[in-house]
């Protein structure tokens, strides 16, 4: 939101590079081993595990939109968002707990 409000709008589909693009490389497998690390259920999943396939349509809609992008300051916008979110969603999956902070919590 504040990209669009304050920053270039255009810039909103540097996240959605992110997100589309991620969900088909690693919804599926993320899904499952966040899953079982931290025991829940499969419906805790569901949008992860059912959307990595689906995204594969999405990303040839999202590319020929960005090949159609002239202005350099769009352009620059795009890959600026996606350079943020791409560092946000790392630290999202840094956070998570690992094997040996698990282990060591439920001693």
């Amino acid at each position: 939101y504040d990209q669009i409000a304050r920053g270039n709008p255009v810039g909103l589909f540097g996240m959605v590079n992110v997100l589309e693009g991620t969900s088909i490389a690693l919804a599926t497998h993320a899904a499952g081993s966040i899953r079982e690390r931290l025991a829940l259920p499969e419906t805790a999943f569901t949008y992860l595990s059912s959307h990595g396939s689906l995204d594969i349509e999405h990303m040839h809609t999202y590319r020929r939109l960005m090949n159609r992008l002239e202005d350099p300051q769009d352009q620059a916008a795009v890959v600026h968002a996606s350079k943020v979110v791409y560092r946000l969603y790392i630290d999202m999956f840094r956070g998570l707990p690992r094997n040996t902070e698990t282990e060591h919590a439920a001693a």
